[in-house]
């Protein structure tokens, strides 16, 4: 202020001695006009105008060095500062290290509706430190919904413990596959082709070894359409092996999905699958010498989901075929028809959503499963009903950080025979990636359920699988896994546990986006209370991938 006062002082002098332009005299007392206070600068930047300079005051009859009405007087210069902060409806530049990042929403308030529009772009903001893009044009980019997922995984709700996308988060591949555009459909191919050996290939206290090639192919034919979704799959398991070719692989799958956009808050989602795969040697009740059984599986399930705020209840239901072939043991041809059974399950789940990345949810299901014939081993039919519950939590499919689901509950199946006990236990399922760092992903399954056998006097078996896998990138295209998983089989009402130990190690070197060399080695401990059951197994794998 003393400043200021000092130079009207001068100026004035300065005009007393002679004419001398407003320019010559500013330059005289070295200041220059953006030290000059203004209120129209102040008004102009939405804050409240100060008092008339104190100097035209002070100054009495002296007129002011500049007039206010001087028509050659240059607009003020807008402060610096004020073209970093970010308006009504714009954010602050995210750069790369902030803790923010990715910024969580802020939670909708009920009854309280937001109709402010997007404040306009100012001439000058600086474009390194406000985004003044719209909400939905980042939010397409950091945390796209499932339509926009560059691998276009839609239809993901009939059975959410298996969502896709949690498992794409833990590979943290280098490269995503690009696809074959086909009009308003994406093609993603794929083939992996290699060599596999083995130190028990059939998996018995009595080790032999064999070596095999391989080949899985497989495509995905997926809609590009911002409503509705359909999705069609096929692949293929193929193995050659050179000793025992009860042990070759001739299996494949086909499947489709479709969901349909009632609204933008309801939505019916359905598939149908079909699957034929050989059993393997460490399955309840397969055959440990001879032919594999040849398992086809028919599939159907839809569901039902409406988000009402917070909300979302979810309907579903399926029904499933199990078929199991007649195999050769020794000359002798022996018949699985009683292992053959149709399930039906029904199941409600109510979420609460307390933010994007966190939701509390509830299920109960329902199941009939119905044999075709009673079991040769006790004449027994295994028809029986069960229950379901579950409580847990979920993180949403979406983050970068964090995906999946966990769940406790209670399981039940009563057979309607009651010769057999019925079986229940406590259930823990899980599907849950985490990516600890741009470096490491952490992977985390479980899955309880009550699988059906024909072991005599016993009503079914209660089996648990956990597992856990840690994924490193030594360098963007060399990649390392390792990961152990457990399994344990109990079986009602007879002496008999299993319980399996299993290691896997694994590389993988991208040469490029559409192709990767890999190497794969497991180890499994196999033990049980029956005799002559237990083993030791290795297993190595490698081979190429080439995808598009």
């Amino acid at each position: 202020m003393l400043h200021g006062r000092f130079a009207v002082a001068v100026a004035a002098a300065l005009a007393a001695l002679g004419p001398v332009s407003v320019a010559e005299a500013q330059q005289t007392i070295g200041i220059t006009r953006a030290q000059v206070p203004s209120t129209a600068s102040t008004a102009q930047r939405g804050r409240p105008p100060v008092d008339p300079p104190i100097e035209d005051d002070m100054a009495g009859d002296v007129a002011p060095a500049v007039p206010r009405d001087d028509p050659t007087r240059d607009p003020d210069e807008i402060d610096i500062l004020d073209n970093q902060r970010p308006g009504a409806g714009h954010r602050a530049v995210v750069r790369d290290g902030d803790l923010s990042y990715p910024p969580e929403p802020a939670a909708p308030r009920d009854g309280i509706v937001d109709g402010r529009e997007p404040e306009p772009v100012r001439d000058g903001v600086d474009p390194l430190a406000v985004d003044t893009r719209t909400r939905e044009d980042y939010d397409a980019f950091e945390n796209p919904p499932a339509g926009y997922d560059p691998l276009l995984f839609q239809i993901e709700d009939v059975d959410p413990l298996a969502d896709r996308r949690i498992a794409r988060l833990a590979r943290a591949e280098p490269y995503d596959p690009i696809g074959i555009r086909i009009g308003s459909f994406v093609l993603f191919p794929e083939i992996e082709i290699g060599g596999s050996s083995y130190t028990n290939v059939l998996r018995s206290p009595s080790a032999d070894r064999d070596v095999a090639l391989d080949a899985r192919p497989s495509g995905r034919l997926v809609s590009d359409w911002r409503r509705h979704a359909l999705e069609l799959r096929a692949s293929s398991v193929l193995s050659f092996y050179n000793r025992f070719d009860s042990e070759d692989d001739r299996a494949y799958t086909l499947e489709a999905r479709g969901r349909v956009d009632i609204t933008r808050r309801t939505n019916v989602q359905a598939f149908a699958t079909h699957d034929v795969a050989q059993e393997s040697r460490s399955a309840i009740d397969a055959n440990a010498a001879g032919d594999r059984a040849t398992v086809t599986t028919d599939a159907i399930g839809a569901s039902f989901q409406h988000r009402f705020n917070r909300l979302t209840v979810q309907l579903r239901g399926s029904v499933t075929e199990y078929d199991y072939s007649d195999v050769d043991v020794g000359g002798v041809t022996q018949s699985n028809a009683d292992r053959n059974y149709t399930a039906y399950e029904q199941a409600v789940r109510a979420t609460w959503e307390f933010k994007p990345t966190l939701s509390a949810f509830t299920e109960i299901a329902t199941n009939e499963r119905r044999f075709d014939a009673p079991a040769v081993s006790d004449g027994i039919s295994r028809d029986s009903d069960g229950e379901r519950y579950r409580v847990g939590l979920a993180f949403g499919s979406t983050g970068q950080i964090l995906r999946g689901e966990a769940s406790i509950g209670y399981g039940r199946q009563r057979p309607l025979d009651g010769r057999l006990a019925e079986v229940d236990g406590l259930l823990v399922d899980a599907s849950v990636s985490w990516r600890m760092s741009e470096l490491t992903t952490l992977l985390l399954t479980a899955r309880s359920d009550i699988a059906e056998t024909t072991t005599a006097d016993s009503g079914g078996v209660f089996t648990r699988v956990a597992g856990i896998e840690v994924r490193h990138s030594f360098r963007r295209d060399l990649i390392a896994t390792a990961g152990i998983t457990y399994t344990d089989q109990d079986y009602a009402s007879v002496p008999i546990q299993e319980n399996e130990w299993r290691a896997d190690l694994g590389v993988e070197q991208h040469i490029s986006r559409e192709a990767m060399v890999f190497g794969r080695y497991r180890h499994t401990a196999f033990s049980s209370t029956s005799p002559g059951s237990s083993y030791d197994a290795d297993e190595l794998h490698v081979g190429l991938r080439f995808r598009r």
